[in-house]
């Protein structure tokens, strides 16, 4: 058991306050001022620290972990050719080195659960997906792993009609039978659904339009057999209306509604381009949507309409997404960015707070990963951070909350408690060795920066018709407004 005492409790359901904080076991057991240790208690003096949830990062993809500062900025179809296609393959080992480092980065940063959704090799699933598990194991993270299926090439999910002499390209890999696909699902779950308290496998899907009819449905057919959580992309760009109203001939949501993927153990990631109609029925089934401030940004996908979200009750959670989208797994980022690019459109009084961007990482974190944690109250799982106040003033909670979101970037966390254990002590992991991580982490990140010019090459082959797609999509007409329209700084306006 574990006593945190002489810390300022941070919570987002109650009111800040000075207590301390039992652990028994995996969960949160007192949450009290003054509780007196027991002679099984491992003592933790919490003086002038907070005592706050871990953060959730719920939308990443650990295979691009060491991909920091690899991509361009470019629209999100360009960015795909160059950041997917090209690289070198990856060894069972590297998915484990990359698994591992951002683990360690989300921690060291006071992030204590993570939604993965990692691309595994379809023709050595086990032995990949099997490093990632083991990775988070060895990290001490909580992680919800959900691959990133698919069946369909990527330029069968685009649209090419309306562009004079546009040809497919020749696919970038032989097509892939669902069955097998699906064999590997199932061996997946066979293997860790329940095997271990911090981790769980999820069902995923790349998103719609990457894969066929028949393997969404069974995906769907497998999340309601296994009562599992479900993770999926869902309207990035303005380019994926197109390509999916083309293909489904109405909403793609309510296409995932219809096949029984659109409920409470649901996220979908991103979100951008839904009308409101679609935003509706998110909310109305109790779905999570995973806002990704700094990768919407990155790849100009424009901005999610978070207040509104927010404001109508629509279940939101935080994503870093991955590394080769935003450069690093820092959470804290993540919710400055949402707090701040939301200024740029709507009324003032409206704009989201430090507060509930906070809020929503942590209670909409907990929805996507269907974990009780996110909280400082008993019966929640204990997974905690430590913060240091010495470059935070403690005062209310509105000024304190906004003090971590402003101006906190992971350097004043002290300690992780993950699943009732201690994982960081003093900024060490207490599971691993971070040196030797680091050097097999430069050894493959030297790796994929060698083979930069061959990623370079096959974009170039292709960076002329997606440019000619995107174009045309981004002039096509649709009601929905979801960029930030700036004038030119010299002469009149277009």
């Amino acid at each position: 058991m574990l006593l945190i005492r002489g810390g300022t409790v941070l919570d987002p359901g109650g009111p800040m306050r000075a207590a301390d904080v039992r652990i028994d076991g995996r969960f949160i057991a007192d949450v009290s001022p003054h509780l007196s240790p027991r002679a099984s208690d491992t003592v933790v003096d919490a003086t002038d620290h907070l005592v706050t949830p871990g953060l959730v990062n719920a939308h990443t993809h650990s295979g691009q972990n060491l991909d920091r500062g690899v991509a361009p900025n470019l629209p999100l179809d360009l960015w795909l050719i160059w950041v997917v296609y090209g690289g070198i393959p990856f060894s069972p080992d590297d998915t484990y080195v990359l698994a591992l480092a951002g683990a360690d980065e989300m921690l060291q940063t006071g992030c204590t659960a993570v939604l993965d959704h990692p691309w595994v090799a379809p023709d050595r699933f086990r032995e990949h997906s099997d490093a990632l598990m083991q990775a988070y194991i060895d990290a001490g993270i909580r992680a919800g792993v959900s691959p990133m299926l698919q069946d369909r090439d990527i330029f069968e999910s685009m649209s090419l009609e309306g562009l004079p002499d546009a040809m497919p390209p020749a696919p970038f890999s032989e097509a892939i039978d669902p069955a097998e696909i699906m064999a590997s699902m199932r061996a997946f779950f066979d293997r860790w659904q329940g095997s271990h308290t911090r981790v769980t496998p999820m069902v995923g899907a790349s998103a719609p339009q990457r894969c066929s009819d028949e393997l969404m449905t069974q995906l769907a057919g497998l999340t309601h057999e296994r009562s599992a959580m479900f993770h999926t992309h869902v309207l990035e760009t303005k380019s994926q209306i197109v390509a999916t109203r083309e293909r489904y001939g109405r909403s793609v949501v309510s296409f995932l509604d219809e096949i029984g993927l659109l409920n409470p153990r649901s996220s979908l990631a991103h979100c951008v381009w839904m009308d409101p109609s679609e935003y509706t029925a998110v909310k109305e089934s109790g779905a999570v949507i995973v806002h990704n401030p700094v990768s919407n940004l990155r790849c100009g996908s424009g901005l999610l309409p978070l207040a509104d979200l927010l404001a109508g009750g629509v279940q939101v959670a935080l994503g870093v997404d991955g590394a080769a989208s935003n450069d690093n797994q820092n959470a804290f980022e993540a919710l400055k960015f949402a707090t701040l690019i939301h200024t740029l459109y709507g009324d003032h009084r409206r704009w989201p707070t430090a507060q509930q961007v906070w809020a929503a990482c942590l209670r909409g974190g907990a929805a996507a990963i269907g974990q009780p944690i996110g909280r400082v109250e008993p019966g929640a799982l204990a997974d905690l951070v430590l913060i240091d106040t010495q470059r935070h003033v403690v005062a209310d909670k509105e000024s304190t909350v906004a003090s971590l979101v402003f101006a906190e970037h992971g350097e004043s966390v002290r300690t992780v408690i993950v699943d009732g254990e201690i994982v960081v002590s003093d900024r060490s992991s207490t599971r691993f060795d971070r040196q030797d991580l680091g050097r097999r982490s430069r050894a493959l990140q030297r790796r994929i920066h060698d083979a930069l010019p061959a990623r370079r090459a096959v974009y170039e082959r292709h960076q002329e018709l997606l440019s000619r797609v995107h174009e045309r999509d981004m002039a096509t007409e649709s009601p929905i407004r979801r960029l930030a329209d700036v004038s030119p700084a010299f002469g009149p306006p277009d």
